[in-house]
């Protein structure tokens, strides 16, 4: 069934006669980086093109230019003086030779008022803006249906327990499935954007019973000093880039092990940073407060907050480094060198964000975390890698057993965690292949830990039938753990829509 799947889908990516074809007014969207040429009004929108302080996970919307009011011959000049006619817009780059030949048409925008200010935009949706552009929002939505096979070995058993059966979990569910609100309010400067999640799995469901909240990302972000723009609410922590990047535009489909394992995920807090240092076009930085509780964890808090600094150098300029895969295809070589330091102060988790558990004894853990990060772009070629490093300790809680006795206290989840991985997009195809390696080993040092080791590997082969916005992906992940007797095999099949 999959398979058949898959090779219509495959189908659904070439060119037929249903392809649309550019209308003359319309533009193709750009296919260079953002540092290549200036973004035509069709582009769909970067973080490196449209604001210092676009979310992480997608860009603001750009807002459209007011037209320039048009006098008649009968009105008087001295009542109603010409505007000047607003600058053209510089025409978009040419595609890259490289992309498959209907590419462009598919991304083009879709106007839906004749001024332009009501519009679809792929990836960004349905786009409205008042004519002064002052206010406008911008609506849209993705899923990702997936199936997951995972195959687990058999365990082998003690004298008073006997080990596990060896067999394959089958899981065909709406991994992700959200709604984004965004744009500005009152000046061009004020920006906000909402991020909700209807999936159960992100919310938690237990017994039919959510046990989060739906909100993910609730913030403002005011830019109106390039070098101090200021956000603030729940969002992304800027810590490592993986996590960073836009959660629609994964070249796998999910990210890493040791991404998951050592990220920071959602917090509430501010920070300040600046995209462009200098106007320099080649250095950024992040300096944040947070809560130090994470998004999955409400109710009454402590002072123990969590402290952010992150430093990022571009050496060949500007561009949306925040998508997996050099979808561009662009000649010119882009990169990111990333490095970032963090320190959490009694996080009521045994390690930060959705992944991290409330230790059983009510304690807290403090962890110094230290991360590197690469990515890579040209002609089609991608390579993204990240090193990980935690050390922290245990501040014990007062809960008991049934018994009356103290619950243990389990030491923190010290040690490193790396990865890499590489795709390369067939030329004047939809498709990519790619491969990843990576994983995290304890490191007891003075603490302990109780990270076990573990390691991934495998591959994956992407389909784009429209960029990250339309996309059906197949990934092979064999899975090690100290944990588990004998290997794993993962194979997961998602299939994605931007609406």
């Amino acid at each position: 069934m999959h398979v058949m799947l898959l090779c219509g889908l495959v189908a659904l990516g070439s060119p037929g006669p249903w392809e649309p074809t550019p209308s003359p007014d319309i533009p193709p969207p750009a296919s260079g980086s953002a540092s290549e040429a200036p973004a035509a009004t069709t582009t769909p929108p970067t973080e490196a093109s449209t604001s210092a302080s676009a979310p992480p996970d997608a860009a603001a919307p750009a807002t459209p230019s007011t037209p320039a009011a048009s006098v008649t011959a009968s009105t008087p000049a001295s009542t109603a003086p010409p505007e000047p006619a607003p600058a053209a817009a510089a025409p978009a780059p040419k595609p890259s030779k490289w992309a498959p030949r209907w590419e462009a048409a598919r991304l083009a925008d879709d106007p839906i008022s004749p001024d332009g200010k009501t519009r679809w935009r792929p990836g960004v949706g349905l786009e409205v803006a008042s004519k002064s552009g002052r206010f406008s929002l911008a609506f849209n939505a993705f899923v990702q249906m997936q199936a997951v096979m995972l195959h687990v070995p058999g365990q082998p058993g003690t004298d008073q327990k006997p080990g596990a059966d060896e067999h394959t979990d089958f899981t065909l569910q709406f991994r992700r499935a959200r709604m984004w609100l965004s744009g500005n309010i009152f000046t061009k400067n004020i920006k906000y954007r909402i991020t909700l999640t209807f999936s159960p799995v992100e919310l938690g469901f237990k017994d039919g019973v959510p046990h989060r909240s739906p909100i993910l990302d609730w913030f403002f972000t005011l830019d109106r000093f390039r070098d101090f723009t200021l956000v603030v609410g729940q969002y992304k922590v800027p810590y490592n880039h993986q996590r960073m990047n836009k959660i629609a535009s994964l070249q796998f489909v999910d990210r890493s092990l040791a991404n998951n394992e050592f990220t920071f995920d959602r917090d509430i807090g501010l920070d300040l940073r600046s995209k462009d240092i200098a106007g320099l076009g080649k250095l950024r930085y992040y300096l944040g407060v947070y809560l130090g509780d994470g998004i999955a964890k409400y109710g009454p808090s402590n002072f123990g907050l969590m402290y952010l600094g992150r430093f990022e150098v571009l050496p060949f300029g500007q561009y949306d480094d925040l998508e997996e895969s050099d979808l561009d295809r662009s000649i010119k070589p882009r990169m990111l060198i990333g490095a970032a330091y963090g320190f959490i102060d009694r996080d009521p988790h045994d390690n930060h964000g959705f992944g991290g558990a409330i230790p059983a004894d009510g304690g807290f853990t403090s962890t110094h975390n230290a991360t590197a990060d690469l990515s890579f772009r040209i002609a089609g070629f991608s390579l993204d890698s990240a090193f990980f490093w935690r050390n922290g300790w245990r501040i014990p809680g007062n809960a008991v057993d049934l018994t009356g006795q103290p619950i243990p206290v389990v030491a923190a989840r010290n040690g490193i965690g790396y990865f890499a991985q590489a795709g390369y997009l067939i030329p004047r195809t939809p498709l990519e292949l790619g491969v990843r390696y990576g994983g995290s080993r304890g490191i007891a040092g003075r603490f302990g830990t109780s990270l076990p080791d573990q390691t991934e590997v495998g591959g994956v082969v992407n389909v784009f039938f429209a960029r990250h916005f339309l996309k059906l992906q197949l990934d092979y992940l064999r899975l090690y753990s100290s944990a588990v007797t004998g290997a794993m095999d993962q194979v997961r099949l998602q299939l994605q829509a931007t609406f």
